[in-house]
């Protein structure tokens, strides 16, 4: 014997609160929606969720430089998905101008900006060496395409080799 739930007379349900807004899709299930679209070779326009996922990084982004404070020698990692994947290890004093030109250069050749992280910020004298380092750790695991660029590299291992050689160089008072 089946049951149905009982439902409240109409009178009732006009008292209900209306129901809450869809949630916005998170910024793990944004990336399973882009990459898959970006590793088959997006079309331009980028479609939707690729857009979604670039805007919700820069949001992202823009947050962590206001609360750290925007210039400043840093190094930075970006994964980038398309047709040939790939992570990239660079520096920048003023980020935010450089990674709306990485965008732009990306977006056109159909790639995507798929996460991003940025280290400590390190003294003007620090960071060549420090991104130096970086690359030395990351080369010895994968091959480079470019001098910044590694194809089919992990991310994490690339984030680690930009935060342990931006620690190395950091100055800290004694």
């Amino acid at each position: 014997m089946t049951t149905t739930p009982p439902t409240l007379p109409a009178q009732y349900l006009r008292l209900l609160p209306p129901a809450p807004p869809p949630a916005r899709p998170s910024f793990l299930r944004l990336q399973e929606e882009a990459r898959p679209i970006l590793l088959a070779g997006a079309a331009v326009p980028l479609p939707r969720p690729v857009i979604r996922l670039q805007q919700r990084l820069l949001r992202r982004l823009g947050d962590e430089l206001t609360d750290t404070g925007a210039l400043g020698h840093r190094l930075y990692v970006l994964e980038i998905a398309g047709p040939t994947p790939r992570v990239k290890i660079g520096r920048s004093k003023d980020f935010w101008k450089r990674i709306h030109q990485h965008l732009r250069e990306m977006n056109r050749y159909q790639y995507g900006l798929v996460d991003a992280h940025l280290t400590e910020r390190l003294p003007d004298r620090a960071i060549e060496r420090a991104e130096a380092q970086a690359h030395a750790w990351m080369a010895r695991h994968y091959q480079p395409i470019t001098g910044e660029e590694y194809a089919n590299a992990d991310y994490a291992f690339a984030v680690t080799c930009a935060n342990a050689a931006a620690g190395l160089h950091l100055t800290r008072p004694i």
